[in-house]
């Protein structure tokens, strides 16, 4: 007992001087932030997430323009930002003062075997957004997302036009297998190879037996089992905040970044946005615009906004006693990726546990050398991106993310999400050496809707997704399951001890024989899961094209002085993680607002 005692004050010390050299050290960035707020602004950009930090950095640097950053969340700055500061901790992020902790409505066609039957939906709700609690992992997506949206009616979206928008961002530490033209070490975002453990080489060399190669999935070659690339730094996670925003804020006086205010809605005048109201310390407040407003709130948020200020569905609005500004689409297309997990257990070394992961070395090893399994992106260290549709082989329709440890009772009950009484299925594992597969679905068929649910901004909006309502995506999570089984027939893997972790589930045992093919679909439509990549919602394409919100240059349609950057604008859901694809979106937004010629598309790659 005294033993325990001594560990537990050891932790308590070890995390208090973190705390205390990371954050009380020097002057202190919240004070740059914006007490009070001028009457009138050129630019006004709600969010400082992963695009609003990056437009508010790239839009202040022309000192002439006053620029100002509505955020409804706090700063990253407090002595409990700690858990979103070291890389390892971001599922312990959600559900805190940091996430807006979004659900969606129960689901029809999945989600049985959760809480209530719906889906947990984490979004940032700090300076950052979403790159404070994501897994910060780097991944751009295929080429032929980008230029199917320019063949759908998006003039200069195409793979090499924005291209140098990821490049220019892009501050990559250069790894073994690095594409080097298609990376940039100059821009403000801190971008690694993970690597802190044996594992990425594991997979990698199982990927192989798979007949895949290695190599940089953001550079030549999509598809194969890589290393995870992750927006870490030093050690550190690099959020949009640290990377783009605090840099500005600290040295620009045009810039002003207010926090804890909750937008109500942008005012419209004649089709034209002239500013925003909004909720500060529990006040109703307003502020002019001269030039533009950019809603950079995320798939969720944005949509959300435009609706209480008159865009969106006319019937819809209408029901509310909104009066209708533009009849758009906005709220429709909500696409999202959607995850099978396999866990596997092992007897091999390669593998953490949760009783290592939480170990005083670990821990200890971090505070000193900033090194260590901590440095790792969730535990996310080894990405896949494999072609199980042979409709199209080289162009991959799965994502794994692979994770260094099993998940136990606790993890899936808190993070995943699952029903307490399917969570206890995995209880007695924490000494259990392992690993978690994420198999995601890259192009889902299924689409579902984002609606009001008052006309009240602080109520959060209706999300239905409407998951697994296309049975092609079951049948594309069943070719997940199929693959995973093969994986743990190589050598590399039996070379482990490796084992397909799974008890036969009852409730799917009722109508169907075990492994059986409408066994696993019946186990799909009880655990499915997503990695919170929402998008579509403010659906970008040709103005004619009754589908979209926002024009090829961002602007809503019909009303001037408008516009959206973030993931609810993309056409159609890109192959890979959305954080890079939003830094990307603002990049370019940017130069759009500015009237900067963009960069020459790099089209020999």
């Amino acid at each position: 007992m005294a033993f325990g005692y001594l560990l537990l004050a050891v932790n308590v010390v070890i995390l208090a001087v973190y705390i205390q050299q990371t954050f009380f050290s020097g002057d202190k960035l919240e004070s740059h932030l914006a007490k009070e707020i001028d009457a009138t602004y050129d630019y006004i950009i709600v969010g400082a997430g992963s695009a609003g930090s990056v437009l508010a950095n790239r839009l202040s640097k022309d000192s002439s323009l006053k620029v100002l950053v509505l955020e409804a969340g706090t700063d990253d700055q407090q002595p409990s930002s700690t858990v979103i500061k070291i890389p390892m901790m971001c599922a312990s992020a959600q559900r805190t003062e940091y996430d807006w902790q979004y659900y969606s409505v129960p689901q029809n066609k999945c989600c049985k075997g959760l809480w209530g039957e719906r889906m947990f939906m984490p979004r940032g709700k700090v300076l950052g957004g979403s790159s404070q609690i994501n897994y910060q992992l780097y991944v751009r997506g295929h080429r032929k997302d980008y230029d199917g949206w320019s063949e759908a009616g998006c003039d200069g979206w195409s793979y090499s036009e924005v291209l140098p928008y990821f490049i220019r961002s892009e501050n990559i530490q250069p790894f073994k297998h690095m594409d080097k033209e298609y990376h940039g070490t100059n821009g403000p975002l801190g971008v690694i190879e993970s690597h802190a453990t044996d594992f990425p080489s594991f997979m990698i060399e199982a990927g192989k037996e798979m007949g895949y190669g290695t190599g940089d999935y953001n550079g030549r070659e999509q598809k194969g089992f890589f290393a995870s690339q992750a927006t870490i730094q030093d050690g550190v996670r690099c959020s949009t905040a640290r990377a783009f925003l605090w840099p500005a804020v600290t040295s620009r006086k045009n810039l002003h970044v207010l926090t804890n205010a909750h937008v109500k809605k942008v005012v419209i005048q004649n089709k034209k946005a002239v500013g925003v109201e909004f909720y500060h310390k529990g006040t109703l407040k307003s502020v002019s615009v001269n030039k533009e407003i950019i809603l950079s709130a995320g798939a969720l948020s944005s949509p959300q906004i435009l609706m209480l200020s008159g865009i969106g569905p006319k019937e819809h609005l209408k029901a509310h006693g909104i009066p209708v500004v533009a009849d758009l689409p906005v709220g429709d297309h909500l696409e999202d990726h959607i995850s099978f997990i396999s866990y596997y257990k092992t007897k091999g070394t390669v593998f953490s546990s949760r009783n290592k992961i939480e170990s005083l070395w670990t821990k200890a090893q971090y505070l000193t050398t900033k090194s260590g399994v901590l440095t790792t992106p969730g535990g996310m260290e080894s990405l896949a991106f494999i072609s199980t549709d042979p409709k199209s082989p080289e162009y991959p329709d799965l994502e794994i993310h692979a994770i260094n440890w099993l998940f136990n009772e606790d993890t899936i009950r808190d993070v995943v999400g699952v029903d307490p009484k399917y969570a206890k299925y995995y209880s007695g594992v924490n000494d259990m050496n392992g690993f978690t597969l994420y198999y995601t679905l890259l192009r889902p068929k299924s689409y579902g809707k984002l609606r009001l649910n008052s006309t009240d901004s602080m109520q959060y909006p209706i999300i239905d997704p409407r998951y697994l309502e296309n049975k092609e995506d079951v049948e594309g999570l069943l070719r997940a399951v199929r693959f995973s089984q093969k994986l743990t027939e190589t050598k590399t893997f039996k070379s482990q001890g490796t084992e397909f972790f799974h008890k036969p589930f009852s409730p799917c045992l009722e109508k169907s024989e075990f492994d059986s093919d409408e066994y696993w679909r019946c186990y799909i439509r009880y655990f499915t899961l997503v990695i919170y990549h929402p998008t579509g919602t403010c659906k970008m394409g040709r103005t004619e094209d009754p589908t979209t919100v926002v024009d090829p240059q961002l602007r809503v349609k019909g009303i001037h002085g408008l516009r959206v950057a973030d993931a609810s604008i993309m056409p159609s859901i890109v192959s890979g993680n959305t954080n890079a694809p939003c830094i990307m979106i603002a990049e370019k937004a940017a130069d759009m607002i500015l009237g900067i010629k963009p960069p020459t598309p790099l089209s020999d790659m």
